[in-house]
Formats: structure tokens, C-alpha cells, sequence
């Protein structure tokens, strides 16, 4: 237990991880273990979420008895989305972004279509958060949300 030859601070196997943190490859290391047990976490959570979803449609598609084209279009759409539940689930992070990739490069002007309107609408949900701050009475209310 005493060992006149040790440091009297930390224990080694106390201090390893501490150590580990202190260079930088260590903590690259550490970083990347965090983002990728995150990165993990929400994966799992999107093919939750995705199957749930198509559980979901099935359930309300059961409703759909009187609407003969709309049933077989609802029931395709939560298929697809357990098969895309089940990717999502099998594969790597990695693996994933990939999968993107590819999709953006063959598919250029979809892909300018969605990052349009993902950007339009974070513009518009940013600015309208700022919108509701309460005015004085004499000052101007400017379009745009006070943008000229």
C-alpha cells in the first residue's frame, strides 16, 4: 500500500484517464469517443422515432377503408420507412453521412432544393423569435422583422 517509491499524488489507474485528457492525441481521442457515443445515441433515437412513425401511419391508414387510392399510398410510405428505420439502425455514423453523400451527388438539384428551403425556414424561425420583443410606443414597426 505505501511504496515510498510512488508519488504520494493519484494513483496511475486513477490518474490514466486524466493523463489520457492532458496530451492532445488524448484528447482528440476522448473527444471523438463523446461524439461518437452521441452521435450513437441519436442514431438509435431517429430509427426509434422512424418506426414509430410508420407504426403510427399504419394505424391511421386503417381508417382509410373509403379512400381506395390514399390507403395503398400510406401503407407504401410507412413500409419505406421502416426499411429506412432498419438502415439507419444497421449502419455506422460513417456509413450514414456516406449514404448522404452519395445522394447529394446524384441528386444536385434536390439536394439545392432542400438546403433552400431548410435555410428559408431557419431564417424565418430565427427571425421571428426576435420579432416579438416588445416595441416603444413612438418607435417604427419595420418589415421584415426590423430587417430593411
Amino acid at each position: 500500500m505505501n511504496d515510498p517509491t510512488r508519488s504520494a499524488g493519484l494513483s496511475p489507474a486513477v490518474d490514466g484517464p486524466m493523463q489520457a485528457v492532458r496530451s492532445p492525441a488524448g484528447l482528440a481521442d476522448a473527444v471523438r469517443d463523446q461524439a461518437s457515443g452521441y452521435a450513437d445515441r441519436r442514431r438509435t433515437e431517429a430509427a426509434g422515432f422512424l418506426s414509430e412513425l410508420a407504426r403510427a401511419l399504419r394505424s391511421g391508414g386503417g381508417k382509410l377503408d373509403g379512400q381506395a387510392r390514399a390507403k395503398p399510398f400510406v401503407h407504401t410510405v410507412a413500409d419505406n420507412l421502416d426499411a429506412l428505420s432498419n438502415h439507419v439502425a444497421r449502419r455506422g455514423l460513417r456509413e450514414l453521412l456516406r449514404d448522404a453523400e452519395a445522394v447529394a451527388r446524384g441528386n444536385p438539384l434536390a439536394t439545392a432544393l432542400v438546403a433552400s428551403a431548410l435555410g428559408y425556414s431557419t431564417f424565418h424561425l430565427l427571425r421571428s423569435g426576435n420579432g416579438d420583443a416588445p416595441k416603444s410606443p413612438g418607435e417604427p414597426r419595420q418589415a421584415w422583422g426590423g430587417y430593411p
